[in-house]
């Protein structure tokens, strides 16, 4: 995610490029922590508060998904601590269990039908919506850990991802052990029309123009679809390049079901 930081004595703190009081059509204060996170060297970090200013209940822990795509450790005896602001979409990263002194970030001006047209999509989707594809809490479980980490399974000397339990024989695969490349190459894309997108995103495709996606190849051999994010102001190209962020993917069944997107890099 493009984030504006900003690292003084107190300590880092991070908003999405818009501004801090919108963290972006797919964002929020996990995202953006995320992506401050990713900034520094992984070490332990304590959550502090941070889980009680989250809008919504993640389909993960907190701690799986920030172990899982950053390298950071969970502790809650660290000396490095996580904040999030009570109001606006500023996370921070500071040596104090106390609130932070926060700064100011330049603002974007978002259309606020914009913002609030999407917020309303989201709270409608965690509500419950019909799903196209429906994918039960176990299966998404179960998967979290390659799709969250790019860990590829080892079957007969290839590398299978996105995760399955059994191969074309019928015999169960290994859990994951093989991380895959952090960008991969556009083998082809697409996007989805506001009234062709997917029901469980039929409601954010109009207001968007659309849902992008790309089917990309690792240089490790597998390939996979991945929504796109960030792109618009960019249209992906074959042969271009792609790398990976986790953001929001979709609300069900009272929580919101995280993953990696596509952000296309520039040439």
């Amino acid at each position: 995610m493009d984030i504006q930081r900003i690292s003084n004595q107190d300590g880092h703190f991070a908003c999405s490029k818009y501004g801090q009081q919108w963290a972006g059509p797919d964002g929020d204060r996990l995202t953006l922590a995320l992506a401050l996170l990713k900034q520094l060297s992984a070490e332990t970090i304590a959550l502090n508060s941070f889980a009680d200013h989250l809008e919504y209940t993640p389909s993960v822990s907190i701690d799986e998904i920030i172990q899982l795509s950053t390298g950071w450790i969970i502790d809650e005896d660290a000396s490095l601590q996580l904040h999030a602001h009570r109001k606006g979409f500023v996370v921070a990263i500071t040596e104090s269990k106390e609130e932070p002194r926060w700064p100011d970030f330049d603002t974007t001006e978002i259309p606020v039908e914009t913002q609030n047209e999407l917020n309303e999509q989201w709270n409608a989707e965690v509500s419950g919506v019909s799903q196209g594809a429906y994918v039960s809490q176990a299966q998404h479980v179960l998967a979290s850990s390659s799709r969250l980490g790019l860990m590829a399974q080892v079957n007969q000397e290839k590398l299978v991802w996105p995760p399955r339990q059994l191969n074309s024989s019928g015999q169960r695969i290994d859990s994951p052990t093989v991380q895959l490349s952090e960008t991969a190459t556009i083998l082809t894309w697409t996007r989805l029309s506001a009234a062709g997108a997917p029901s469980e995103f039929s409601g954010r495709a109009p207001v968007l123009d659309g849902v992008g996606t790309v089917l990309v190849a690792f240089d490790e051999g597998p390939k996979g679809v991945f929504m796109l994010a960030d792109d618009e102001n960019g249209v992906p190209e074959i042969d271009g390049t792609v790398r990976f962020e986790i953001r929001r993917l979709y609300g069900q069944d009272g929580v919101i079901h995280y993953g990696l997107k596509a952000i296309l890099t520039k040439s």
